[in-house]
């Protein structure tokens, strides 16, 4: 086992800097959005953005009953498109798919409550 002696703060930045590059155990931003997960492979065909990304979202859901029932509705009616000709078809679907997300996000940021979104999402 390699014994290394640091006695600066800078010399172990630059060493753990180094075994990272050495590692390939780093992502680089190309932008100056937020990034949570590098593109690195994870478990397979799928990188670690991919499967975090989901899994965070899951988890945002779970902890809301409100946006689990929401995006119940909207798997209902998404897939009532595709299901039964001419429901919901092509304009239709947009506008309400619009109208859906705009309560979605009133209701994200507090401008509504559960109880109103879910009136303004449900399609009988």
């Amino acid at each position: 086992m390699p014994y290394y002696l640091i006695e600066y703060l800078d010399e172990m930045l630059f060493f753990e800097f180094a075994e990272m590059l050495k590692n390939g155990q780093y992502f680089v931003l190309s932008d100056k959005r937020k990034r949570n997960f590098c593109d690195r492979p994870f478990e397979g065909k799928r990188t670690c953005k991919q499967v975090g990304a989901k899994l965070f979202f899951e988890k945002g859901v779970e902890a809301d009953t409100f946006l689990l029932q929401y995006l119940i509705e909207y798997n209902k009616v998404y897939s009532r498109r595709y299901r039964a000709a001419g429901k919901y078809a092509g304009e239709q679907f947009k506008s309400w798919s619009a109208a859906a997300s705009q309560a979605r996000r009133d209701y994200v940021e507090g401008k509504i409550s559960g109880v109103e979104m879910l009136a303004r999402v449900r399609v009988d």
